[in-house]
């Protein structure tokens, strides 16, 4: 009676792993070896590149330089040394004056960005388009 299950056990087991090395494929080929970063982050970095920026008021360069430092030609930028930028993904982060205003992009192609941008007294929409 016992020796008829014991002769299925090792039958089985070889079933239980198929179908656990059959999920575990599916699983990956699912959802893959996916990186954190997206493919216009890892193609499209904005480090030491050169951008124009524009609103319904202002146009000027912006230069994405190492470090999350940001440089720009905007005229009443007084203190360009508290100026930065951040990139995760296609998302893209721009703070001035020690964050009194806080710009929030994306890019929508690898040669614009668009969002909008706050401060204590307003809020607006901008663009930018990359020159080099």
């Amino acid at each position: 009676m016992f020796s008829s299950l014991f002769c299925c056990l090792p039958s089985m087991r070889i079933f239980k792993m198929k179908y656990v090395l059959m999920l575990i494929v599916l699983c990956v080929s699912i959802w893959g070896c996916n990186s954190s970063k997206s493919s216009i982050e890892v193609a499209h970095s904005l480090k030491e590149t050169l951008w124009t920026y524009m609103d319904s008021e202002w146009s000027y360069q912006v230069r994405f330089k190492e470090g999350g430092v940001l440089e720009t030609t905007h005229p009443n930028d007084n203190s360009k040394d508290n100026d930065t930028w951040e990139q995760i993904g296609d998302e893209v982060i721009l703070e001035f004056n020690d964050g009194f205003s806080k710009y929030l992009g994306k890019m929508i192609s690898p040669n614009v960005i668009e969002g909008t941008a706050k401060s204590k007294y307003a809020s607006w929409k901008w663009r930018m388009e990359r020159i080099q």
